[in-house]
């Protein structure tokens, strides 16, 4: 009787697992991947916006940088 109940909960878990496989692989079948273009031109804008933040805080940090010597030098 033990060996009834192991195997139906071994069945259970093996269709659990089935069934999880088939939710994931219906799924990704319902992904839309974007083109080579679309990527492209996501990547060079995601690249183009970094570097103009970039240059951004770059600039601020100087000009706070060079304000604070400035104060420091003139306070001291």
């Amino acid at each position: 009787m033990d060996d009834d109940k192991k195997k139906e909960k071994k069945s259970d878990g093996e269709s659990a697992v089935k069934s999880t496989i088939q939710t994931y692989r219906a799924e990704f079948r319902k992904i839309v991947w974007p083109s080579r273009e679309t990527l492209f031109k996501h990547t060079v804008t995601v690249i183009a916006v970094s570097l103009l933040f970039g240059a951004y805080i770059m600039i601020n940090d100087g000009i706070f940088g060079w304000l604070f010597s400035a104060f420091v030098e003139n306070v001291l």
